[in-house]
């Protein structure tokens, strides 16, 4: 079976005039939306400047000559680098035009967003929305949906795709990696009613899920047909919250939690290589930690997230680069922290252990009666 990097070599020869885009098209344009254009492509819609994407791939290694030193934190592959470098010379990719890179960290918010839109030679755009990167407030608002009806990146990424679609009279596509995928959903159900008639097709990478409010919204029943979950065989990001549409199980070359990792995910022709389910053990993580999520009330995922973030945020970092460059630092302040932030988590996960090993224990009773 082939990678991403084999995809480009059987299919980078056709436009997407001869082959409309595809899922592992979509995975792609969302892996690009980690790479920092900023200073490269204006942030605005309005301008309704577009740089075509070899250009702009070409003043991103210009600005980043020392391959050594390029980096996107512990948390996001340096192979995108490669994949960057790849696509700009095949004729797939050589029309494409990127506008409006947006990147937002909000501390005060605790909001951590980036968008980007591509605009492909079929006459169709596609924004790409970025999943969490190496911030810490990143990783806090992935905890933050478990409580809150909405995070601001969300609302974010709705108003960016509403403001798209007022600078751009063609139809749109979305999608995202991670929580990338769950802001690509969650912009199409909030997005104005003439933006979604415009919508064709929304990708969710191995995104997490939503409340069951959300689910139960008559819009997102309305677009649920044209959503697409992907989740590799061993999802543990893309199976958190819930879900209601059809998703996609396909085949990656690495195990466990490292399989969220798209570059790893294996390809056949133009689309991924498929499988008919997850495998049982991620089911039995899925269903433990959405067990989990389920036994504590609003307050207490709340009381989580809060201490979890105290305790990263000990030593004033700001990504997880920084709490692995200054690990020593850093354990030994955390073990100077409020005794009831360390309290919460550790009861936390306590009970989330108690709870995996009682499913474990579970599962290989049922196979023994079978």
């Amino acid at each position: 079976m082939g990678s991403l990097f084999d995809y480009l070599n059987w299919r980078g020869d056709l436009s997407f005039l001869q082959s409309e885009i595809n899922e592992v098209d979509s995975l792609i344009f969302s892996l690009l939306s980690y790479i920092d254009f900023g200073g490269i492509v204006p942030s605005s819609h309005e301008s309704g400047e577009a740089v075509p994407l070899r250009t702009a791939t070409n003043s991103f290694f210009a600005r980043n000559p020392d391959r050594k030193k390029m980096t996107m934190g512990v948390m996001v592959p340096k192979e995108i680098f490669t994949l960057l470098r790849a696509i700009k010379d095949t004729n797939r990719f050589r029309n494409v035009q990127v506008k409006a890179h947006v990147s937002i960290l909000d501390l005060a918010q605790e909001m951590q967003f980036s968008a980007t839109t591509f605009l492909l030679d079929d006459g169709t755009a596609l924004v790409a929305y970025r999943g969490t990167d190496d911030t810490i407030v990143g990783w806090k608002e992935n905890f933050n949906m478990s409580f809150m009806d909405s995070i601001p990146a969300q609302r974010q990424a709705v108003r960016y795709l509403d403001e798209a679609a007022l600078h751009f009279e063609g139809d749109f596509r979305l999608t995202g990696h991670s929580k990338g995928g769950n802001l690509a959903v969650y912009a199409a159900i909030h997005s104005r009613e003439s933006v979604r008639k415009r919508l064709l097709r929304v990708w969710s990478n191995d995104g997490p899920g939503f409340c069951r409010k959300i689910l139960e919204n008559p819009t997102y029943i309305e677009i649920r047909p044209i959503v697409r979950t992907i989740v590799p065989e061993s999802s543990v990001v893309g199976m958190l919250l819930e879900h209601e549409e059809h998703y996609t199980v396909i085949k990656s070359r690495r195990r466990g939690v490292f399989q969220h990792d798209g570059l790893t995910w294996e390809v056949m022709g133009d689309s991924f290589v498929h499988l008919k389910t997850v495998s049982g053990k991620a089911t039995r993580t899925d269903r433990t930690l959405n067990q989990f999520i389920r036994s504590m009330s609003m307050e207490q995922r709340e009381e989580f997230a809060e201490a979890l973030y105290r305790l990263l945020s000990v030593n004033n970092s700001l990504t997880l680069t920084d709490l692995v460059s200054a690990r020593r630092k850093w354990i030994a302040m955390g073990k100077s922290i409020d005794p009831k932030v360390y309290r919460t988590i550790t009861q936390t996960l306590t009970e989330l252990i108690n709870m995996s090993a009682r499913n474990f224990v579970d599962d290989v009773v049922h196979k023994r009666k079978q």
